[in-house]
């Protein structure tokens, strides 16, 4: 790895976070009645987020400078947290079906592996 470029886990994490991200919102937009909402409008405005979201990781995977990348890369993490905790947020409340706790779990692991590597990519360009 070159001085200042982003690490290659990083980058290879934002890449499938973007994949993962397409595949759900496209599932959320064009297949929400099978998520068995209250209101499939939400649900389509939940997959033009998630599809905007996977735009940003996209083009945060291509970009390889960290100090161009930096910004993105804690939306991402950003996005990952809040994403979790709301999900998580209605499974606990019953809001959403037990049916999305796998979401939740993978959610979780995302946010923490996003966040442990963007705190170590933080500490390797200092």
């Amino acid at each position: 790895m070159m001085k200042g470029n982003t690490s290659k886990g990083l980058r290879i994490t934002i890449l499938i976070l973007a994949i993962s991200q397409v595949l759900s919102g496209l599932f959320h937009m064009f297949s929400p009645q099978t998520m068995l909402s209250q209101d499939q409008a939400i649900e389509r405005v939940l997959g033009g987020a998630m599809l905007a979201f996977a735009l940003g990781a996209g083009l945060t995977y291509l970009e390889r400078a960290w100090d161009r990348a930096r910004i993105a890369v804690l939306i991402q993490v950003t996005w990952m947290i809040l994403y979790t905790i709301t999900l998580a947020w209605g499974v606990l409340t019953g809001g959403l079906l037990v049916n999305a706790a796998p979401s939740v779990i993978i959610g979780a692991f995302l946010s923490i592996l996003l966040t442990s590597l963007y705190i170590r990519e933080e500490r390797l360009k200092r």
